[in-house]
């Protein structure tokens, strides 16, 4: 795991450049760096070792020194690529990752990328005809920025601060600040700055001349479905996560899991400890919170498979952990279950190195709640109206607190579409409530019309639209980012075996009926953990990764708040009507939860005063 950047043209960076980038970077690659700086060439990586230590030394080469590559990621089949390749009469002179990708480029060209199992983002450099290729992986796993001067010259790295070191002239995007209120985060291909934009997944862009072109070279197909008995099928699953994780398992550095005790880290872990010879490390974070903390739960599967459990149970200055994670978060993020996350991997660092988690089982297999409900929200339209008055009437008697009242409430108003109801669905806020809150000039609807546009492509059912939306969206946009942005800010890598493209395009092609049976969701992957441990281990409603975001925000954050979205910066930066803000922390600090409107706020300023000012 690492992080790599570089560029290609008259105006390519310089080995000063990359070293001040590769600096900015540390923190993905701690053990190592190295550059490469040619005529019109400039690469760069900084190097998490985790396999092959001594061989894997980058910017790497081939023997007459025409192709030279750098890359961040794994390749899980490398060394049956390599064997592969040596049967072929292809002699690989070191035992490296770096080296059996370039040999597979020079025997197969492009096309190589389809054999790679991984999370990658690979930069190639071809001398013979001036080249520089762009791969991402295919779910979007490693994130690849890139920005295109007007000279034609192409700037790439693994993060924004890489590239805002060669871009002094970057201006603010003004369209993100209502995508980041609205959804939490920025979509592909966009970033917070014109100049700057993301490689989308599953992608190659290819540089000659000062020329690019983008391509996709994988999707999975949503149209075809297998037409097989259930108890094939979930035996074909099980079989097909099993061989992802024994795939992940591959490092030579500390190993373990992430734990929560639900569906998918308990089937990923219970695997691990099948298929490895020593007892699995596994780790889990809970807060004093009751209604936050589901360690015991883990604690308990930990202690039927035989792990060997760390778990920490916190109770964080909420103010101090919020200002480190703005310094680590280099693009708007507001996803407030990035703060968990971030406590886990800074807690698993302590004797990890890598880690295998659970993500991806929700979006593969069917598991959120919002599949049953978007549809039949979207077939109740004519009488929500009625029911916004039914919950206006009852209140807190029925849902217990505001926080409830408002989601639920959110949804009581009819929508023009499945797709605007599930984009609906899917925001922090609605955008009524920011008519108000936002200043004119910063109002858009550019990100739910590009979000919607999506939604209604191609010819598919209405569910599948609904998975399809969380793999181009939420899955690379949101979830990936939050967990490679945790995971590497404390040089931890994190694997998905969830996400194997084996099981992703296995997981797309179930029937509806084997994800999704009656009103139980996730209905095969929920099979396969009921048969590696006791159904009442984790038959239990699904809690999600979450912070007590409302009550902190009350307590230690209040100040923080207070003086951040108040004082005389956030006035003139003038992205939000000074006395709606004003209004609803009072609102707030009073007892009904508008945190769904101030944590957005609150991430959006932090990120301006670190990265604007």
């Amino acid at each position: 795991m690492c992080g790599i950047t570089g560029g290609i043209g008259s105006s390519a960076p310089s080995k000063q450049l990359l070293d001040a980038q590769l600096i900015s970077l540390a923190h993905r690659g701690p053990d190592d760096s190295g550059t490469y700086v040619n005529q019109g060439i400039g690469l760069g990586m900084g190097r998490l070792a985790i396999v092959e230590i001594a061989a894997g030394k980058q910017p790497a080469s081939d023997a007459s020194e025409q192709i030279t590559m750098v890359f961040n990621g794994e390749i899980y089949n490398y060394r049956e690529l390599r064997h592969e390749l040596e049967q072929s009469g292809i002699h690989c002179r070191t035992s490296s990752e770096s080296e059996v990708i370039i040999n597979l480029y020079l025997k197969f060209g492009l096309n190589f990328i389809g054999k790679l199992n991984g999370m990658f983002a690979i930069a190639i450099h071809d001398a013979r005809d001036k080249s520089l290729h762009l791969i991402r992986d295919r779910m979007g796993k490693k994130p690849l920025w890139i920005s295109q001067l007007s000279d034609g010259t192409l700037l790439f790295a693994s993060e924004v601060r890489a590239l805002m070191l060669a871009r002094p002239d970057r201006t603010l995007r003004t369209d993100m600040v209502t995508e980041v209120m609205q959804y939490g985060y920025i979509n592909a291909p966009h970033s917070a700055f014109n100049e700057i934009t993301q490689l989308p997944p599953a992608s190659v862009l290819t540089w000659r001349e000062g020329r690019t072109t983008t391509a996709k070279y994988w999707e999975p197909d949503f149209d075809t479905k297998v037409q097989i008995p259930y108890e094939e099928a979930l035996e074909i699953t099980k079989k097909l996560i099993e061989e992802s994780v024994s795939r992940r398992l591959v490092s030579e550095r500390p190993l373990g899991s992430f734990l929560s005790g639900g569906y998918d880290s308990t089937i990923v872990t219970a695997y691990m400890a099948k298929l490895m010879s020593e007892n699995v490390q596994t780790y889990s974070i809970g807060f004093h919170n009751a209604q936050f903390n589901e360690a015991h739960h883990a604690k308990q599967v930990a202690n039927y498979i035989g792990t060997n459990h760390h778990e920490e149970i916190l109770s964080p200055d909420p103010a101090l952990v919020v200002e480190k994670i703005s310094h680590v978060l280099d693009q708007p993020f507001a996803d407030s279950s990035i703060v968990p996350t971030y406590l886990l991997a800074k807690f698993a660092r302590e004797n990890l190195i890598v880690a295998l988690g659970g993500d991806g089982g929700d979006e593969v297999f069917g598991g959120y709640d919002r599949y049953l409900a978007t549809p039949v929200m979207q077939k109740l339209n004519p009488f929500l109206g009625l029911a916004r008055s039914g919950l206006n009437f009852v209140g807190k008697q029925s849902f217990g607190n505001s926080r409830k009242i408002n989601r639920v409430g959110s949804q009581l108003s009819s929508k023009p579409s499945l797709a605007a109801r599930y984009s609906s669905i899917l925001s922090l806020t609605q955008p009524h409530e920011l008519l108000t809150l936002l200043n004119p000039n910063f109002q858009t609807k550019t990100a739910e019309t590009a979000y919607i546009h999506q939604f209604n492509s191609g010819a598919i059912t209405s569910f599948d639209r609904m998975f399809r939306s969380d793999f181009d969206a939420y899955l690379p946009g949101d979830l990936l980012v939050k967990v490679d942005i945790a995971t590497m800010a404390n040089g931890l890598e994190l694997r998905s075996p969830m996400l194997d493209f084996n099981v992703v395009e296995w997981g797309v092609s179930l029937p509806l009926k084997y994800k999704i049976k009656g009103f139980e969701t996730k209905h095969i992957l929920k099979d396969v953990a009921r048969s590696l441990v006791p159904a009442n281990l984790i038959d239990r409603p699904k809690m999600g990764f979450g912070i007590p975001r409302a009550e902190w925000l009350r307590t230690g954050m209040k100040e923080m708040v207070i003086e951040t979205l108040t004082d005389s910066t956030a006035k003139q930066r003038g992205w939000f009507n000074a006395g709606e803000v004003m209004k609803v922390i009072d609102i707030h600090m009073a007892g009904e939860d508008k945190d769904n409107l101030i944590w957005p706020m609150l991430m959006l300023e932090l990120w301006a005063r670190t990265w604007l000012d």
